[in-house]
């Protein structure tokens, strides 16, 4: 008889506990939301929501796997890992980030995939990522937040939005230029010290990958945009379609600079503050908001269950 194996029972185990956990969570969340999932129902099942419906999965398969390719790229300095796997990691770490402030469970989801000895090494890849993506998310968020202050509202929180935008990117540029020093200060800090091997990686990036990470990342924006657009326009919401950008970038950073739970709400509020100035009904952005959400996350979540079962928590040998 086969010897019986602990760790792959405890891995068993660790696998189908937080399907199950995740499952619970998403069940949990549709139900809160059943009557827009009524109407999404309504509006995308028939011949023409049809096609918006393929296009939109297009889209979102499109971005998952832009973003797999800047991984793959950003962890190649410790390992080689092919695009499948780096694809898989992308999509389980959207199920671990789903019920985490600010998507922070994104960093294990992803790591899990890479191997053992060098799981703590990759966490920097994933910061580098996450920082390029806030990073176009800010720049094109200044933009949005001026031209509602000057031609829409003269709203004090506009400011204040400004205000973080631009505090936002000069961190991250100072950060960037000072990272080694940055690196060696957390060597002498006891709070920091055990954890500054986890960012190691970031000394041997350089700004040509830094352009090529914040290319991808643009790349990526630009598919949400898209996708933001559409889906207004889709739901009723007739505006220019400068105004639709505008809103759909400011939502964007809206939800980028504040952490939110399950990745709900804080969207929401955003797109309906926006377009309130124009009168438009509630429903409809609400409607759009949470079809973003629906293709961008809850798809792509249930889909990670299922890739977290190639996760292999042994050391490899």
């Amino acid at each position: 008889m086969k010897k019986i194996n602990p760790s792959g029972i405890f891995s068993a185990g660790i696998k189908i506990a937080v399907f199950l956990f995740s499952i619970g969570v998403i069940y949990t969340v549709l139900l809160e939301k059943k009557h827009w999932l009524e109407l999404f129902a309504q509006t995308f099942f028939k011949e023409n929501g049809l096609y918006v419906f393929a296009a939109m999965l297009a889209a979102m398969f499109a971005n998952i796997s832009v973003e797999a390719i800047k991984w793959k790229r950003l962890v190649k300095s410790i390992t080689v890992i092919p695009f499948s796997t780096s694809l898989m990691a992308v999509y389980s770490g959207i199920v671990a980030g789903i019920i985490t402030p600010h998507g922070i469970g994104d960093y294990v989801g992803r790591v899990l995939f890479i191997h053992s000895e060098k799981r703590f090494e990759s966490i920097g890849s994933v910061l580098f990522s996450r920082v390029a993506q806030l990073c176009i998310t800010c720049i094109t968020g200044v933009a949005a937040v001026i031209y509602f202050y000057f031609f829409i509202e003269e709203d004090a929180h506009m400011l204040l939005a400004l205000a973080v935008a631009c505090v936002t990117l000069v961190l991250i540029c100072v950060a960037w230029n000072y990272r080694a020093w940055l690196l060696d200060k957390m060597k002498h800090v006891p709070l920091l010290k055990n954890i500054e091997k986890w960012f190691e990686q970031l000394r041997m990036y350089n700004n040509l990958l830094f352009a090529e990470t914040l290319g991808l990342s643009a790349f990526r924006y630009l598919i949400f945009l898209s996708q933001f657009v559409c889906l207004l326009m889709y739901f009723g919401v007739d505006l220019p379609i400068e105004i639709l950008i505008t809103g759909s970038v400011f939502t964007f950073f809206v939800k980028s600079v504040i952490p939110s739970f399950l990745d709900i709400g804080v969207r929401e509020l955003a797109a309906v503050f926006f377009f309130s100035a124009y009168h438009i009904a509630d429903e409809k952005v609400l409607l759009a908001s949470l079809s973003l959400w629906f293709f961008n996350l809850l798809i792509p979540a249930v889909i990670g269950l299922f890739c977290m079962f190639k996760i292999e928590y042994r050391k490899r040998t």
